[in-house]
């Protein structure tokens, strides 16, 4: 697991997963450290944006492109490798390029061409008590999706949502390979009562390539086990790689997704920058 700016940390290990949210997914801004390095009082303030080519939205019928501004991480060391974040955009705007029936009510503004809306927030505990620092070592995460969009403006759930999984992870010296494993409990937004469990997982490998940069590489998604599936928990995936550069207290990252499942965008770009407080070593 990391800390990330501008999407906030991600945690690593046998888990990667999201609450269902694909905007949850990628979280590529910014990881300072892996989450077996986290120390009690570290903390890390981001900012960052977001692009994604193709997004669809099957609920409201829509797809486009859809920009992600002010997307805000909030991340805190509980103690050592355990970890508290807070993570959401303040504004999301999608420019509308295909329309088909919507299944609920829309916002007489969506026929304009664009229509923005906030995001949901998210709150994630992640920790990895078993194994050492430079070897192997696991854990779990437990992850909130908090409703805080509007349903009607097409381009938010405004469901509750709950993961919950397994971390692991493996490396030394300059990489380190990391994963999740777990089950995403989404609530289906037009049944009451009604909820869709899906596989949560992730695997990704980051190498060190200098005192100052990271890369990495990965795959991410939720996947359906049903034969039935509610409206609004279809499958999505991608597959990612990122670039992360640190100097001090401050880190700056670019990620790139490419998504291979259900309502993932063709393309997805994300960029951050973030604030760090930590006594551990980058």
């Amino acid at each position: 697991m990391r800390i990330r700016a501008g999407r906030g940390f991600a945690v690593l290990v046998v888990l990667v997963g999201t609450t269902g949210s694909l905007d949850a997914q990628m979280r590529r801004v910014t990881s300072i450290q892996p989450i077996g390095e986290v120390r009690s009082g570290d903390l890390l303030l981001g900012v960052g944006m977001g692009r994604a080519h193709d997004r669809a939205f099957p609920l409201a019928g829509l797809s486009g492109n859809l920009w992600s501004v002010g997307e805000i991480t909030l991340a805190y060391g509980l103690g050592d490798r355990a970890l508290i974040q807070l993570e959401g955009a303040a504004l999301r705007v999608l420019s509308i390029r295909g329309r088909s029936a919507s299944a609920i009510p829309l916002d007489p503004g969506v026929d304009d061409g664009t229509i923005s809306d906030a995001d949901d927030f998210r709150v994630t505990v992640a920790f990895a008590p078993f194994g050492s620092r430079d070897g192997f070592s696991a854990g779990g995460i437990v992850e909130v999706k908090l409703p805080n969009s509007d349903e009607s403006r097409g381009i938010g759930l405004n469901t509750t949502d709950v993961m919950l999984g397994l971390l692991g992870s493996w490396g030394g010296g300059p990489w380190r390979a990391s994963g999740r494993l777990g089950v995403a409990i989404l609530e289906a937004p037009l049944e009451t009562f009604e909820q869709n469990d899906l596989a949560a997982y992730a695997l990704e490998v980051l190498l060190r390539a200098s005192p100052h940069m990271r890369l990495s590489v990965g795959i991410e998604g939720l996947a359906n086990t049903r034969d039935v599936i509610p409206l609004g928990t279809e499958d999505v995936g991608e597959v990612t790689a990122g670039a992360e550069w640190h100097q001090g207290r401050w880190g700056f990252d670019l990620g790139l997704g490419h998504g291979y499942a259900g309502n993932s965008p063709d393309w997805r770009v994300v960029a951050g920058i973030a604030w760090t407080r930590s006594d551990s070593p980058h």
